[in-house]
Parts: C-alpha cells; sequence; structure tokens
C-alpha cells in the first residue's frame, strides 16, 4: 500500500467514525441528561443568585438596538448588564445610552482606546463585576427570555462547575453561505458539544453565550488578549484547573452568522488561529495524568487538522498531476462508494441533530 492509498483511507476513515462517535455520543448525552431535563417555570427554584451580563461592543449600531431589547425582557430576578463601548467610532455608545436611561440595572463602560474584546472583558471584570456569576455575550447576540436561568441553574448543582456554555443559533438564512452555518451550527456545533461532555471535556465554549463562576473567572486571570480566541483559552484554563465546563442545550441564543464569503473566511481564519494557539500553548496537558481527560479532546483536534492539511493538499496534488502529467496522484475529489457511504453518515447526523433541537 503506498502512502497516499494510506492517506486516502485517513481521509475517508477518520470523518465517518467521527460521525458515528458523535451521533452516538450525542444520542447517548440527550438520552441521560437532556431528555428528562426540567423546563417547566414551576419546578426553578426560588432564590436565584445576583448576575451580571458583561457585553463587549465595538462599532455595532446595527445590532446593538436589538441585543438592548431583548436584554430588556429576561425572566430573571436579579441581574445587571454592563456594556463595554471598546471606542467605538459610530452611533454604538448613542444607542446604549438610551436604553441606560431606561433600565437602571444597565451601564455603559467607555473605553477611551480600543483594546480587543479580551482586555476590554478584563477591564470590566476587574472594575465592575461584583456578583457571584458573569455572563459574557456577543453585541449581536439575542437572548430568550429563560435562556439566563438556564445558563445559571447548573451552578447552583455543581459547585465545581467553572463555566456553562449556551446553545447558540444562526438565525440569518437568506443566502446559501448563510444557510450552511444554520446546518453546521446544529448538525455540527451542538452535536459535538453534547458528544464532547459524554466522552470527556469540552473542546471551547461558545463566546457568544457563556457563564461563568466569577472567583473561576479571576482564580484563572481571565481572558487572555494573547489568542486569536479567548473563548477556546479560556475554556482549557478553567478545565486544567479541574473545574467542569458544562454545555446546556436549552441555554438558546440567536445570533447572527457571517453573511458574506470574506466575512466567513475571516471568522474561520481566526478560529484556526486559536485552534493552534490551544496546540501550543496547552501541550502541557500530556506532564500529568490529571489532566488526561483532557487528552480525547486534544488528539480529536490534532488528527481534525492533520485530515485538513491531507484532503486539500492531496487533492491539489491530484488535480496538478491530472493535469500536467495525465498520472493522477494524491487524492481524487470525485465521489465513489466511499463519497456515497460519508454522505448516508451526513444526512443520519443531521437527522439526529435537528431532532435534539426541535425538542428545545
Amino acid at each position: 500500500m503506498t502512502i497516499w492509498e494510506i492517506i486516502g483511507w485517513y481521509v475517508f476513515v477518520y470523518p465517518l467514525a467521527m460521525s458515528i462517535i458523535w451521533t452516538s455520543a450525542g444520542i447517548y448525552f440527550w438520552w441521560r441528561r437532556e431528555k428528562s431535563y426540567s423546563r417547566k417555570p414551576s419546578q426553578w427554584p426560588e432564590d436565584w443568585p445576583s448576575v451580571t451580563i458583561l457585553v463587549p461592543c465595538h462599532n455595532e449600531e446595527v445590532s446593538i438596538a436589538a441585543t438592548c431589547t431583548a436584554l430588556q425582557f429576561l425572566n430573571y430576578p436579579d441581574y445587571r448588564v454592563v456594556f463595554i463601548d471598546d471606542a467605538s467610532t459610530d452611533n454604538t455608545a448613542n444607542i446604549i445610552r438610551r436604553f441606560v436611561g431606561l433600565n437602571p440595572n444597565f451601564h455603559l463602560l467607555r473605553l477611551s482606546e480600543n483594546q480587543g474584546k479580551a482586555n476590554a472583558l478584563n477591564i470590566a471584570l476587574s472594575v465592575a463585576v461584583t456578583t457571584s456569576i458573569t455572563v459574557v455575550i456577543d453585541a449581536d447576540t439575542i437572548l430568550l427570555p429563560d435562556t439566563l436561568k438556564y445558563l445559571v441553574y447548573p451552578f447552583l448543582k455543581q459547585p465545581r462547575l467553572g463555566a456553562v456554555t449556551g446553545n447558540p443559533i444562526s438565525v440569518n438564512r437568506k443566502n446559501l453561505i448563510e444557510k450552511l452555518q444554520a446546518a453546521e451550527f446544529s448538525s455540527i456545533i451542538g452535536l459535538i458539544k453534547r458528544s464532547q461532555r459524554v466522552l470527556g471535556r469540552v473542546l471551547t465554549v461558545s463566546g457568544c453565550v457563556v457563564a461563568f463562576r466569577t472567583e473561576v473567572l479571576k482564580e484563572v486571570g481571565g481572558f487572555s488578549p494573547y489568542t486569536a480566541t479567548e473563548d477556546i483559552d479560556i475554556t482549557w484554563k478553567i478545565q486544567k484547573r479541574f473545574y467542569e465546563v458544562w454545555f446546556v442545550p436549552q441555554a438558546v441564543a440567536l445570533i447572527q452568522s457571517p453573511a458574506t464569503l470574506r466575512e466567513y473566511w475571516k471568522q474561520r481564519k481566526r478560529w484556526a488561529l486559536g485552534g493552534w494557539h490551544l496546540l501550543r500553548t496547552h501541550k502541557d496537558i500530556f506532564k500529568s495524568w490529571h489532566w488526561r481527560y483532557l487528552y480525547p479532546v486534544y488528539f480529536d483536534f490534532v488528527l481534525g487538522y492533520l485530515w485538513a492539511f491531507c484532503f486539500v493538499f492531496g487533492t491539489l496534488l491530484w488535480a496538478i498531476s491530472s493535469i500536467f502529467f495525465h498520472y493522477p496522484l494524491g487524492i481524487s475529489p470525485i465521489p465513489a462508494w466511499y463519497g456515497a457511504l460519508l454522505s448516508v453518515a451526513g444526512v443520519i447526523q443531521m437527522v439526529v441533530a435537528v431532532f435534539f433541537e426541535l425538542q428545545l
């Protein structure tokens, strides 16, 4: 068997195996933990801890009004919202001021110089957060009325819980890019987080909607400004301190996904850079057996990156060798029986994931 035959089998087997693992582990999570999860308001506890919601903003005049409006109607007894205007040059601050004047629990923290999301959050964490729970959402994220309760409730049950990540659902579905991302968030991201909770630890919280135990957030030093994705880094810092990170599918947040190829490329490039930072910064988990629960997630991430490189370079080699040398090498992208099998697995995975989302 040649090296390219081995790589070709890897390119085929890896996504098939992971689809089976994600689907079966996701079903197990739903059956054991999600199916019986109470959604009846009458069964909520009477006493809830105070919560601070941090909303970092930079030039968000298009979406910030909708976010402010939704935050006015949360079904939660004691919460305050701190908007961190990171030196916006548009009308963001003025829009927020109108809502601050109408809501005594809304506050605006203006930064004179652009600090970036991580530093802006750290500043707010040090000067504006006095509650036991801190929730972070993006400026274009819409929380449903009960989402805050779903985020906070697990902290009342598990003292070693460091963070709870919500369930982002893409709502803009006009063009093909937006529709594909809507399917992706349901069939891949939500399902993967369910399976990771079963297999070990979560790769990352969703930066657009996540709750932290404030003392844990401060214990790990807050958010890192030296990574492209502060949400991945903070997840691993929390889990390396042996705190748990949970995924609660019922904590739904409506988000806006990239609508153009340029925005999509920018987002995925940032995610990829954040992944590289994870591999470099947190490879020290193998120095201690105590971090063994992080091993499966780390290895899966490495295998995923390896698969991407094998597929891209193998396909390019196949195209170049076929066109110029009439002797194809590499990996053929033309679907055959293996393509049909992967398609069937993908459809099953999507059907299962959509079924879960419809139960929310």
